[in-house]
């Protein structure tokens, strides 16, 4: 079975005041710390409880999860210089994520993370590649900790997000640096195709970053529109899918209207091809659970209109 995937936000839970609350830096700093930190702690609390209705709610709706990675501002920056236990009130946030993986437990949801696109591990700066392995470690110990499993139907999926240097030498690279990621979170890692053109294609993550590192190739549509490879997009998903152990989990958008394509439309307009491969797929579009559900209502309406299509030409037969 195919199921379909919420990213961080539902607009729906959004509008019953269900909302991610973020802390810059620059508004930590200003205030007296013990203020700051009991702000912070209590932001932090909401995104917990927050991230667990978002849970439910995609059990409600037989959807997968991708975690925001707006759960935990802060907590990974060094000039803040935060660790969970420092909040006033850990305790009560340490309840929350129990109650997280109670919740997965009881319902099976599948989660994912997908961290921001400075992690790039392929970095010729080694404070850029530290900040990385510290950033991906959290987000890997955070899923440990909720109850995911330690493989890739917990996947956490990043950009190489370099060309510095051959493809060759950039898989090198990442892969030295990959080797310092704590084992799950090793575990858990997968790579995804860029949209950018000159960036990695997946023919070049297929044939050369793979075979080197066995990392799963999560193949993004809209990625693979802007920037092709392979003869056909269904050439180019099965090589993907023949990367993946357990089920994999892609993405799928489409182009917003507009002079960049790789602008990520607010719907759906069309249904996509799975070539008759069983994978689940986040769906990248910008009104979230709302484009799902219009979604949903397209391919009910395709599949009525060629069950009766079928039916008709029975007839006339």
């Amino acid at each position: 079975m195919n199921k379909l995937g919420l990213c961080c936000i539902s607009m729906e839970l959004k509008e019953q005041g269900y909302s991610f609350q973020t802390m810059t830096y620059k508004r930590f700093a200003s205030l007296p710390r013990e203020e700051a930190l009991e702000i912070l702690g209590e932001r932090i609390l909401n995104n917990l409880i927050v991230t667990n209705e978002h849970i439910r709610y995609c059990h409600r709706n037989n959807l997968v999860y991708r975690l925001s990675s707006d759960i935990f501002p802060l907590i990974t920056y060094e000039k803040a210089n935060v660790d969970l236990t420092d909040l006033p009130n850990t305790t009560e946030i340490l309840d929350a994520i129990d109650l997280i993986a109670k919740t997965i437990e009881e319902t099976g949801v599948r989660i994912s993370a997908h961290p921001d696109q400075f992690n790039v591990l392929a970095s010729t700066n080694p404070e850029s590649v530290q900040k990385t392995i510290d950033e991906l470690n959290f987000f890997s110990s955070f899923m440990d900790c909720i109850g995911c499993s330690a493989d890739h139907n917990s996947p956490i999926n990043i950009h190489i997000n370099n060309n510095q240097g051959t493809r060759q030498e950039i898989t090198k690279r990442f892969l030295e640096n990959f080797n310092k990621l704590d084992p799950f979170c090793r575990a858990r890692l997968t790579i995804e195709n860029d949209d950018k053109q000159a960036a990695w294609t997946v023919q070049e993550l297929v044939e050369i970053f793979y075979p080197v590192t066995k990392i799963p190739i999560c193949f993004d549509y809209l990625h693979h529109q802007c920037n092709p490879s392979y003869n056909t997009e269904e050439e180019a998903i099965k090589a993907c899918y023949a990367t993946w152990q357990t089920k994999p989990l892609f993405h799928y958008s489409e182009s917003r209207e507009g002079n960049n394509p790789r602008a990520h439309a607010d719907y759906a307009n069309k249904i996509f091809n799975t070539y008759d491969l069983e994978f689940d797929l986040d769906m990248e579009l910008k009104q979230k659970d709302l484009a799902i559900a219009k979604y949903e209502e397209i391919r009910n309406e395709q599949d009525h209109n060629k069950n009766n299509q079928e039916i008709l030409c029975g007839m006339e037969a």
